[in-house]
């Protein structure tokens, strides 16, 4: 974890704000102090000045290699640049003391050996290292090792020289690091930024991820901590008015107070994932679409398209249910204009789970030989149940798994017809992986428990196959009709609970939907293909 002062620094925490003051006292250590106090009352959390001299940086010489031809600076050299820009050695200690009086952080950017040292020696608590030396590895390494926090810009930087940097940090075991994304002009052009990069070092380096931001303006700033940065750092003025070398891209105090608020408020609205009705969203839910009666229906009555539909309010229950409610009957007379619920529907139905159409032929034999059956393809709660209280639910092609609480409320009440030789191939693809693996093929009837396929045997039926006449297609359509006529055999029987159930022997087989697409990624093939030539292919790709 990243914590500078004991302030934790990286996702999940508000991004930690820097007013850069630079150049910007103009020479003046009184202006210096008022820096400090303005960036405390415009929000930022963190003041930054620059240690060095025009001594340390470079030497005063006026050839052409130190001279600035394009930019801010253009006909200035490096000495004479640096020499209106720099803060005093003399007055940190002083401004130091001012920062900690008003109570917000302050650090510095040293620039080599000596001012590091210094700093160390006046207390500096973490440390900031500036793009352009950020290359100069046995500098980091001489930071690295007073072994305090370090923000490290990387402007400029290839990813191969960022990974260089960390690497020469973490050799002196120094691990409280973060990095800036940077654009080293002044001032920096939007569509030169590459904010999407602060993503992509995240997902690097793993560490807090920052933008040291010399653009104008806040759009960039914000920008970045909707993308997830942590740190924001923006240079800092009273006034642009003020001569300096970095008045022109500095942030006024009333501009700066501006973007923290930006900032914040894009916190807010970033938040944590969340999903559902939020509590300015509440007195909304009623305009949400639901079931509703649009005819006046009589006791016993079927719903239909014509009596109910899916309008606003949202008093009744979610369209989502509409196709269900399309088997069910009325238990009372219900008036045009009030909402559907699972209480006004009658009871003691056979609930038939399906989310297959294979199974069309299977739910019309029984609806011909009862009198009553619900076809139900959403997930069953335990409400549904209560409301419904079902004669006997059966399950056949259902991919929902049915919850704990509503198997132990219908007790023996709900049975699963499974389209293998239990206890071989449970789970998905039974048919397949049964030739696959060359088990038992068939079709069992099972009493439903909250294990996959794993309760008790009330019937069942082995079924031989030539794998070299038929294919996956036939074969399925064989077991379909296979457990149509077992079911329907017993029906009565199944129904009013007369058949002793025995427990699966053995441990048998189990397939995830997963293990199948790994198989047809290496070798890709159609259900109506003869098994055996199949399975050859299978073979040779393995």
């Amino acid at each position: 974890m990243f914590e500078i002062n004991g302030r934790q620094i990286g996702p999940g925490y508000p991004a930690y704000i820097i007013a850069e003051m630079s150049a910007n006292h103009a020479g003046s250590i009184e202006r210096a102090k008022e820096i400090i106090r303005a960036a405390k009352e415009a929000g930022a959390d963190c003041v930054k000045i620059q240690t060095y001299t025009p001594d340390t940086l470079t030497i005063d010489c006026s050839n052409e290699y130190f001279a600035i031809t394009e930019g801010t600076w253009a006909g200035e050299n490096l000495y004479g640049l640096y020499g209106k820009a720099y803060t005093p050695l003399e007055w940190q200690a002083e401004l130091y003391e001012e920062a900690k009086r008003i109570g917000i952080d302050f650090f510095s950017t040293p620039f080599d050996h000596e001012t590091a040292d210094f700093l160390e020696e006046m207390g500096m608590q973490f440390y900031k290292i500036a793009s352009f030396e950020m290359i100069d590895l046995d500098f980091l390494r001489h930071v690295a090792a007073k072994q305090k926090p370090m923000i490290v810009s990387t402007g400029m930087a290839t990813l191969a020289e960022i990974k260089e940097a960390v690497e020469a940090i973490y050799e002196t075991g120094n691990r409280q690091l973060a990095l800036l994304k940077c654009s080293s002009a002044y001032p920096a052009v939007s569509e030169q930024m590459h904010l999407s990069t602060i993503r992509e070092m995240q997902e690097i380096f793993q560490i807090p991820i920052g933008l040291s931001d010399h653009s104008m303006g806040s759009l960039g700033a914000v920008a970045a901590v909707s993308l997830g940065a942590n740190i924001i750092e923006k240079h800092f003025c009273l006034n642009r008015e003020i001569e300096n070398p970095d008045a022109s891209f500095s942030m006024t105090a009333e501009e700066f107070k501006k973007m923290v608020e930006e900032i914040r408020l894009v916190e807010k609205a970033i938040g944590t994932p969340s999903y559902g009705i939020t509590q300015s969203e509440q007195s909304n839910m009623v305009f949400r679409r639901s079931l509703f009666v649009i005819k006046d229906i009589a006791p016993g009555e079927a719903f239909t398209k014509e009596n109910i539909r899916s309008i606003r309010p949202g008093y009744g229950v979610k369209p989502k249910y509409c196709q269900d409610f399309l088997s069910m009957r009325a238990a009372k007379s219900i008036k045009r204009g009030e909402p559907l619920s699972f209480e006004q529907v009658q009871k003691g139905a056979i609930l038939f789970l399906t989310n297959n159409e294979n199974t069309d032929a299977f739910y019309e034999r029984l609806c011909e030989t009862e009198e009553y059956v619900i076809r139900f393809t959403n997930k069953l709660t335990l409400d549904i149940v209560k409301a419904l209280e079902p004669k006997m639910v059966i399950s056949f092609n259902y991919r929902h798994l049915v919850k704990a609480d509503v198997i132990d409320y219908l007790n023996d009440k709900i049975i699963n017809l499974h389209t293998s030789f239990l206890p071989y191939n449970k789970g998905a693809a039974p048919n397949f992986f049964s030739f696959y693996e060359n088990t038992p093929k068939g079709v069992t009837i099972h009493q439903m428990t909250s294990g996959l396929d794993a309760g008790d045997i009330l019937l069942q039926k082995e079924v031989c196959f030539d794998e070299t006449k038929e294919t996956f297609a036939t074969t399925y359509q064989t077991l379909m009709r296979e457990m149509e006529e077992l079911f329907f055999a017993n029906k009565d029987a199944l129904l009013k609970g007369r058949i002793t159930p025995l427990k699966q022997q053995g441990d048998g087989t189990y397939h995830k939907a997963s293990m199948l697409e790994e198989i047809r990624s290496k070798t890709p093939f159609a259900y109506d293909e003869i098994i055996a030539d199949v399975k050859e292919r299978i073979q040779r790709n393995k």
